[in-house]
């Protein structure tokens, strides 16, 4: 199980950008993630990310990217279970 997003451009734009592409992940099943844990995650993710760009001038130009994956050291009975996430903003202007 995985997910992604990223924008570039003005603040509000990555943030709608943004905003758009979490609801993918966050989306009730099959079209988006099964696991409620890592739901979760994505949802704290899109919070720091966004209380982040509030920092900003709004005239700065970002990119944002966000990914992250889930697994399990067993998979058959789910123990075990394991994130990576990856968040990266930067500031190009």
């Amino acid at each position: 199980m995985s997910w992604s997003v990223s924008a570039t451009g003005k603040i509000e734009e990555v943030r709608e950008n943004l905003k758009k592409q979490f609801a993918y992940p966050l989306a009730e099943a099959p079209a988006g993630l099964a696991d409620e844990g890592e739901k979760e995650t994505v949802r704290k993710v899109a919070d720091l990310i966004d209380q982040c760009l509030g920092t900003f001038d709004p005239e700065r130009k970002v990119i944002v990217s966000a990914f992250g994956s889930m697994g399990f050291s067993n998979w058959d009975t789910r123990a075990g279970a394991y994130q990576n996430v990856t968040v990266y903003i930067q500031n190009t202007a």
